[in-house]
Parts: structure tokens; C-alpha cells; sequence
């Protein structure tokens, strides 16, 4: 198993002896050991708060979007979000209650992003909307999906007996397979402060 000459499954158990309680031993080790790996696996490419992929699965996702995009001669949308009005809520109600606001944000995200899409935290109160294989109607999928983002966080949230506003800003990249991975994460980071300048709340698109 060390060589990787034998996978990490369980050994037969033939005897009712000395060995074969050993082995007993032995299997119920590698089943925590292998659970062990699997949680390592998941915390390795999911935010721990929300349950989302982080940063580290979306640079992998993207770039096989981008090389998909490229054999498809298809388009790649980045949505990147920035929440308003959290810090108010993280200065005035505690960390906390900002935990409980991010975790009730992703669901929201979650129940409006389209199944093939990849919604990623990548850290504070920023996330992520990678959408693939994206044909002819590109501008106009993305400026949808935006929408219902900015329109999943009208109600306001009730955290802690406190009603608490939230809105977001958000910066389209649209771009193909010859289109980088960071220039798209750039261009959209970028387009995202600029519509946040513009009064929140909003969405600005910029083609690679």
C-alpha cells in the first residue's frame, strides 16, 4: 500500500487469530485514515464557512473552462461580486452575525446560479460566478445571471432578531479561449469597483 502496489482498501479477514485481528485492527485504521483524506480533500477546495469551492478549486475550474472554450470555440463568463453594506453589519452586530449573513448569502447565490456554473468564496464578502460554453446570447446570459444575484439579496435577512440589508456589486468579464485566467479575474475585479463607485447595487460588463 505504501508503494501503491495494493489499493488503500480493506485486507481480508481469514483467520480468528492473533493475525487476523491484527488485520481487523489494521482495516478500521485505514477507514479512519481514509475519511481523514477525504475531509482533507474537501477543506483543500471548499470554504469552510459556506460550503462552497474557494479560491484554490476556482483557479483549477477556470482554467479548464479556458482550455474548454478553446476546443469549442465558445465564450467564458466571470461574475465578481462584491457584498454593500457588510462591513456596517460586521462593525455593528459582530463577526458572528456576519458569518450567519455570508452563509445565508451563498444559499441565495446558490438557488439563482445555474447548475453547471461554479460559485466560489474566495475570501470576505467576495464571490464568484464561473459560467462555461457560453454561445452567441453570452452578454445577455451573464447580464441575467446578474440580475437575479442583485435581486436574491432584496430581502433584507433577519440575523440575531436584527433586520440586516445587504446588497452587492458586480463586474462581468466575458471572454474565450484565448483569454487568460487572470486577466479575467482582474478584469472583472476591476469592472466590479467601478460599478460600485457608480451607486451599488449594480453591474458593468467588460469583454476581453
Amino acid at each position: 500500500m505504501t508503494r501503491d502496489e495494493l489499493p488503500h482498501a480493506p485486507l481480508a479477514v481469514v483467520r480468528d487469530d492473533e493475525v487476523g485481528h491484527l488485520i481487523s485492527a489494521f482495516n478500521r485504521l485505514l477507514v479512519k485514515l481514509n475519511d481523514k483524506q477525504d475531509e482533507l480533500k474537501k477543506i483543500a477546495h471548499h470554504d469552510t464557512l459556506t460550503g462552497l469551492t474557494n479560491r484554490h478549486h476556482l483557479s483549477g475550474r477556470l482554467r479548464q473552462v479556458l482550455a474548454q472554450a478553446q476546443r469549442n470555440q465558445t465564450q467564458v463568463g466571470l461574475l465578481f461580486m462584491d457584498l454593500d453594506g457588510f462591513k456596517h453589519i460586521n462593525d455593528s452586530l459582530g463577526h458572528e452575525a456576519g458569518d450567519e449573513v455570508l452563509r445565508q448569502v451563498a444559499r441565495r447565490f446558490s438557488a439563482v446560479v445555474r447548475v453547471s456554473d461554479t460559485l466560489a468564496r474566495i475570501g470576505g464578502d467576495e464571490f464568484v460566478v464561473l459560467l462555461n460554453d457560453l454561445g452567441d446570447n453570452a452578454e445577455e446570459t451573464l447580464t441575467r445571471v446578474a440580475t437575479q444575484c442583485i435581486d436574491a439579496l432584496a430581502t433584507p435577512f433577519f440575523i440575531s432578531g436584527s433586520v440586516c440589508i445587504v446588497g452587492v456589486s458586480i463586474g462581468i468579464a466575458l471572454g474565450d479561449g484565448q483569454s487568460s485566467a487572470d486577466k479575467l479575474l482582474l478584469a472583472a475585479d476591476r469592472v466590479m469597483y467601478q460599478a460600485k463607485k457608480t451607486g451599488r447595487g449594480r453591474y458593468l460588463t467588460y469583454r476581453l
